[in-house]
Order: C-alpha cells, then structure tokens, then sequence
C-alpha cells in the first residue's frame, strides 16, 4: 500500500468499517474479500495517494464514502474482470483530477457520480459516459447538469427533456463537448454537430415467434403526447432518441389506443424498413417519427424522419 495514511486509517477505523464490509458481503466469502481487497489496493489506495496533499479531515470523509462505494460496486458486479477495465481506471486516472481542487465537496461529488453510472446497465455506457466526463471535469456546482446531459448522451433517453434543460444552464458544456447548436436537439434524432442526423429504425423486441420484451404481441397507446406499448397484462411508456432507447414500467390508466392499419395502408414510404412478409398493425406518426407494430412480430419499429422534418 502506497498511502501510509490510508492504511493507518483503516486500522484505526476497523470496527465501524468491518461492520460495513459483513453487511455488504454476499455469495462466495472467499470471492467478495479477494474483489474488495483488490478495489482497496487498486482504486482506493491510488486515490488517497494522489490525494496525500488534502488534511486528515478531508482525506477521512472522501476514505469513508469510497470504502462504502467500493463494497456497493462489490456487490452490484462493477469489479468483476468486465467492469474493471472502465471501474479502475475512474480511481486511478479520473477522479484524482476531478476532486482535487475540491476536498470538501469530494464525498458528495463521487456519490453523484456512481449513482449516475448506476442507472447505466453496461460497461460500454459507463466508459462512453467517463470519456465525457474526462473532458468536462466540471465543477461541483455544474456536475448535476453535466450528469443529466452526459447520462442521457450514454444511453438514459427518459433523461432527454432534463437534460436540454441542463444544456440550456450550461451552454459551455455544448461548446466543450462540440456539439453545435442546442436548439437542433430539439429534434429527438440530432446527434450534434460531429453525429450529425440519426436515421436507422430502432427495433424493440424482435422475434416472429418468441416474445422479446413483450409477452405477447405489442399494442400502441397513447395519453398527452406520450407513446406506450402494452404487451399481455403489461404496460411500458417509450423513450427512444438518437443516444437509447427505454422503455419504463407505465400503469394503464386512462390510456387511448392507436387505431390499427389495414396491411395496405401502412404509408408506403416507410415500407423499405421491414420485410415483405411483415404486416404492420399500428402506425402512430409523431412530430419527429413513426412507431409501427405488427401483426406478426413481438416487435416495435420506431422511424426517424429524415432530417430536421417537421
């Protein structure tokens, strides 16, 4: 161990500490103290070291709030050899840079921060999120805008209209980030100045005969402008953009159906999307796209319109 302070530390702390780490274990003993072990010698204590500048007092609070972190990451499998590549090198590489100038602030900054990564469901989105932010290192005042911005570009589009919001508090963070005028995000498919127009079908669900996300096949609603997809006794509402697609668990009050299509009138223009064989059964257009169903799939297609068509 590097941090002479660190380790002090955790002696000295041991009681409170182990009692944490015995009601955080779980599943294999033997594997869950080998992981943490490891989190302890390869995050944490590079950390503190980076850190040796900062007081006891500042140094003991960011100690506390790591070491209950790293049992929680522990627990929810952000150590295992898929998530170490993007979970050890935030410790080492991203954080001693982000929390330096900010040693009172550190514990609640890096809660802020997992708890964002903790709605991302893998790897990928947590390092596209990390480079981001890598980029940005914003100060403690901005990081809940750049959080809600950076969340929703990695893959979180139930963040979207929170997140325009957060850009229009932080026009830097367009400036920063190079994407180009924020009033092009206005349209669900605009990826910024470099993506520029998103124009593939998102397909949810998939199959011609197993149930993907959907139990049974799936029925568009609508209520205030909102699109949902009910499938057997379940209901979901749609969130989809150019950076994801969601969909939330959604109660079925006071929802109004979309009316279904004959086969021959689904709008040609959005036929080249499926398969001859598909027969589409709803078809709901939105300001920016059409989401389609089918008779014969367990399947949603959402279709960007081109461009900036309104």
């Amino acid at each position: 161990m590097h941090s002479g302070w660190l380790a002090h530390y955790l002696v000295r702390r041991a009681e409170p500490l182990n009692q944490a780490y015995r009601l955080a274990r779980q599943g294999d003993p033997v594997q869950f103290a080998n992981t943490f072990s490891c989190f302890i010698r390869d995050a944490l204590d590079p950390l503190m070291s980076e850190l040796d500048c900062w007081s006891s007092e500042h140094k003991a609070a960011l100690t506390e709030t790591a070491y209950h972190c790293g049992l929680a990451m522990v627990r929810h499998g952000w150590l295992t050899s898929e998530h170490q590549a993007v979970s050890i090198p935030l410790f080492r590489e991203l954080l001693p840079a982000w929390l330096a100038p900010y040693p009172e602030d550190a514990p609640g900054m890096l809660t802020r921060l997992l708890n964002a990564l903790s709605h991302l469901s893998g790897s990928n989105q947590r390092a596209h999120l990390l480079a981001y932010w890598k980029t940005c290192l914003p100060t403690p005042e901005a990081a809940p805008d750049t959080l809600l911005v950076l969340g929703w570009m990695s893959g979180l589009p139930q963040f979207r209209e929170a997140a325009l919001e957060g850009m229009r508090r932080r026009p830097e963070l367009t400036v920063v980030l190079g994407l180009g005028d924020p009033t092009l995000f206005q349209n669900p498919w605009w990826q910024g100045s470099q993506g520029q127009w998103y124009t593939s079908p998102v397909v949810l669900g998939a199959s011609v005969w197993l149930g993907g996300e959907f139990s049974s096949r799936p029925q568009l609603l609508t209520d205030s402008g909102h699109t949902f997809i009910k499938a057997g006794s379940d209901c979901w509402q749609l969130h989809v953009d150019a950076f994801g697609q969601a969909l939330l668990p959604q109660r079925q009050d006071n929802l109004e159906g979309v009316p279904a299509l004959e086969y021959r009138a689904a709008q040609h223009r959005l036929a080249p999307n499926w398969r001859e064989f598909d027969e589409p059964c709803q078809c709901l257009e939105r300001p920016y796209d059409w989401v389609v169903s089918f008779h014969n799939r367990y399947a949603v297609m959402v279709i960007p319109k081109a461009g900036d068509l309104r």
